[in-house]
């Protein structure tokens, strides 16, 4: 009696499957224990302008003002930079009008002492002559942003703007932060920005749209995860084990449907599970093997 070995047995099956097994415990491992997290550097920079206060002086850096509103957004960034990473990304923070101020001066892991920088730059009695708010210069922010995001070396490069007006935005000045490695990320807290849009855009950055009321929702939640995600390799590793998986179908689909159910010829129900046909040029004729070779036993 002639007797077909079950399918583990043979290479074909036995090297997917374990190729498969290893693929999804690693696309696990990424993605609960965030391996292969980026290591970033973030430049938050705040709209200062005018329209942020009301256009009154004495509501600079005031409750209930976007420009609070943006702020709160800020430390609450901050916040969870400190508390739910290992590897802290390096913030550095700026506030534009017509110019643009460093509120912290450098870049730092240490939220709490970005904290306390940025509380007393807002202090400062001349920041807002500094400033400027007559003006809103996005072109000026992401210029500056993108210098000093190009100092820091291997790291991702994030620009966060965050924004209540539209503005004009240089295509020379996008082009050197495209150049320079440098996402640009925008929220603009209101009506559509198109330019600052498309500035996002040619850089792989995000762009929202969206009332005050969800900014530190948008800050400290949406753009904090995506600029911290490994996404990347768990989609990677579940990739590959799709890949796996298909080619450990293969001898399943070739004894159990094709030859069992449909009856076909071993060699032909072997082409059509591998999808690879093979002809001669001359003959025309099918001839290749069969996927395994049955295995013949005395009973």
């Amino acid at each position: 009696m002639t007797r077909r070995r079950q399918l583990w047995y043979y290479p074909l099956f036995q090297i997917p499957f374990i190729l498969f097994t290893g693929c999804v415990l690693l696309a696990l491992l990424f993605s609960l224990l965030n391996w292969g997290r980026p290591s970033v550097a973030v430049v938050l920079s705040l709209d200062l302008s005018g329209s942020t206060f009301s256009n009154h002086p004495l509501q600079f850096n005031q409750p209930q003002t976007v420009m609070a509103q943006q702020v709160r957004a800020a430390k609450l960034y901050l916040q969870r930079n400190q508390r739910d990473l290992a590897n802290p990304n390096e913030v550095m923070i700026h506030g534009f009008g017509c110019n643009v101020v460093f509120l912290t001066p450098r870049f730092e892991t240490n939220s709490d002492l970005l904290l306390t920088q940025l509380d007393q730059a807002l202090n400062r009695s001349d920041l807002l002559a500094q400033v400027d708010p007559s003006a809103t210069n996005l072109s000026g922010a992401i210029a500056m942003a993108t210098q000093q995001l190009q100092l820091i070396p291997n790291r991702c490069r994030e620009l966060l703007l965050i924004t209540d007006g539209e503005a004009s935005v240089d295509a020379s000045v996008v082009a050197h932060a495209r150049q320079q490695r440098v996402k640009i990320n925008a929220i603009v807290i209101g009506d559509h920005a198109p330019q600052l849009a498309a500035a996002t855009q040619a850089t792989g950055g995000q762009y929202r749209s969206a009332p005050v009321a969800i900014l530190e929702e948008l800050v400290g939640q949406t753009f904090f995860e995506g600029f911290n995600s490994n996404a990347r390799w768990p989609i990677f590793w579940g990739g590959m084990a799709v890949i796996c998986f298909m080619w450990l179908l293969v001898l399943p689909l070739d004894r159990w449907i094709l030859q069992g159910w449909f009856h076909l010829p071993m060699n032909l129900a072997g082409q059509i599970a591998s999808g690879q046909w093979q002809f001669l040029s001359f003959s025309g004729d099918f001839r290749a093997g069969p996927l395994y070779q049955p295995v013949e036993e005395q009973a």
